[in-house]
């Protein structure tokens, strides 16, 4: 138990970022409400919680805010395509926040004390398709921090809806971190995450 324990702590206090999808490509209808709560992991061992929530401006605007252990970031994302009546979602973002990605993985040489965490810009697109009460989405968060670091992210997602106001969600992919000024000593990490929604 105590080795577990180790183990766990180990995975948090190193964690970088994952930075999940959690929203699918379609963005909601005016004046709905989602939040979002699961778990993200990597190749690296490490377990991060994910907390989101999103509400719609109008059907095509949405604000989002994340968290992921260390990183947190509010992003604006508009819906450039819908299933109905497009057949295919399309949705932008842009957004700003905390970024950390883990120095110790791409270069020694760098300052683990002012380059592993800061401000960040963030742009996302997602593309994806619903049947039924699946909705499935491919999409891309990139981070660009601080002038120190960019983190790349892509996903694969699945969400499955449980009756109205409530579902699964589960991601794979990975994401590459690499110092801005040196991209050659670029890392790609491979991650999933797991969690629930809930939307009113």
């Amino acid at each position: 138990m105590r080795r577990l324990v180790s183990i766990a702590v180990l995975g948090l206090t190193s964690a970088c970022g994952t930075y999940s999808l959690v929203r699918p490509a379609e963005t909601m209808r005016a004046g709905k409400v989602e939040l979002a709560a699961g778990l993200a992991a990597s190749q690296l061992g490490e377990v991060n919680t994910i907390l989101h929530a999103a509400v719609a401006i109008t059907d095509d605007l949405e604000l989002d805010a994340q968290n992921e252990f260390l990183n947190s970031f509010v992003e604006a994302r508009y819906g450039i395509l819908h299933n109905a009546p497009d057949g295919l979602a399309l949705a932008v973002g842009l957004g700003a926040g905390r970024a950390i990605t883990l120095v110790s993985a791409v270069g020694d040489e760098l300052d683990g004390d002012t380059a592993d965490a800061g401000f960040a810009g963030v742009a996302t697109v997602s593309v994806g398709k619903r049947w039924g009460a699946v909705d499935l989405t491919i999409g891309n968060r990139t981070f660009v921090q601080s002038g120190n670091f960019f983190m790349s992210s892509t996903r694969l997602a699945a969400r499955f809806a449980i009756g109205a106001h409530f579902g699964l969600m589960a991601e794979a992919g990975g994401t590459v971190h690499a110092p801005i000024k040196e991209p050659d000593l670029a890392l790609f990490i491979g991650e999933g995450s797991v969690g629930f929604w809930t939307g009113f």
